[in-house]
């Protein structure tokens, strides 16, 4: 079980540094990216990074409008249609191209961590991991997009009431389970994947020299980052879709 450097440990504000670290590295890169891409704009021959923001901004676009009722309801949610799109992706694509792991001695306590700590994982902590693939961070997510939601449908408070017995009253139980499987999904696949690409890559070496498992690496790293790049879709296309579902401007699309 791997485990991170934390603060403020054995207390509730409990906090793990490799992914507050990460999610600062996700928005850094982004940033960065974006200035770069739109420094030199081109509108009559856009190239390079400017075609891949445009392609990325009008897919965020495409996917709003399919879910959103309103021309209204498009606009409050593409910004961060848009920019949760690329968050995702960054972020679930981070532990795939690079980990990091530190060995200490399993019976100090250090950055943290307490000997039992330290025992569960062989001495190793993790300073390097994609902040999706942590069940907090994912469900927090989760829960983020919930408050949006409901705070964009208590805008018209009456429709809101309405909607949770409609087309049952187990609108409610929805209301529950909704946040938990958003956040459980994108939590479970990208964890899956980095926790099994880490059983491989320190899997012995057969006659302790072949590397016997270097192609299944390879295979492994394709699959992953597909599902890594489809789970920041799947994640930000339902954000839509919640949001949509608590937007009672109207019930056309445009």
């Amino acid at each position: 079980m791997p485990v991170f450097p934390t603060l403020f440990a054995g207390t509730i504000w409990q906090t793990n540094v490799t992914v507050i670290a990460t999610i600062i590295l996700t928005g850094l890169i982004i940033f960065v990216v974006l200035r770069v891409g739109l420094a030199r704009m081109d509108m009559r021959r856009p190239r390079g990074l400017q075609n891949l923001i445009e392609w990325a901004a009008e897919f965020a676009t495409n996917m709003a409008r399919e879910t959103m009722p309103t021309e209204q309801s498009v606009n409050f949610i593409l910004p961060l249609a848009f920019v949760m799109l690329l968050f995702l992706f960054v972020a679930n694509w981070l532990g795939l191209i690079m980990s990091i792991t530190v060995h200490f001695n399993p019976h100090i306590s250090v950055w943290g961590l307490t000997p039992s700590d330290l025992a569960g994982s062989k001495g190793d902590i993790e300073l390097f991991d994609s902040p999706t693939s942590n069940m907090s961070m994912a469900l927090a997510l989760a829960i983020m997009v919930w408050v949006i939601s409901h705070a964009r449908g208590l805008r018209h408070p009456k429709q809101w009431l309405r909607h949770f017995y409609s087309p049952s009253p187990l609108a409610v139980i929805e209301e529950i389970t909704n946040p938990l499987t958003h956040g459980m999904r994108l939590y479970g696949n990208i964890f899956a994947g980095e926790a099994l690409l880490g059983i491989m890559l320190r899997a012995p070496f057969a006659l302790h020299w072949i590397p016997w498992q270097l192609p299944l690496i390879v295979l492994w790293l394709f699959y992953s980052g597909f599902v890594a790049t489809i789970q920041a879709y799947v994640f930000s296309i339902l954000m839509c879709l919640y949001v949509g579902n608590k937007s009672f401007e109207g019930h056309a699309h445009h």
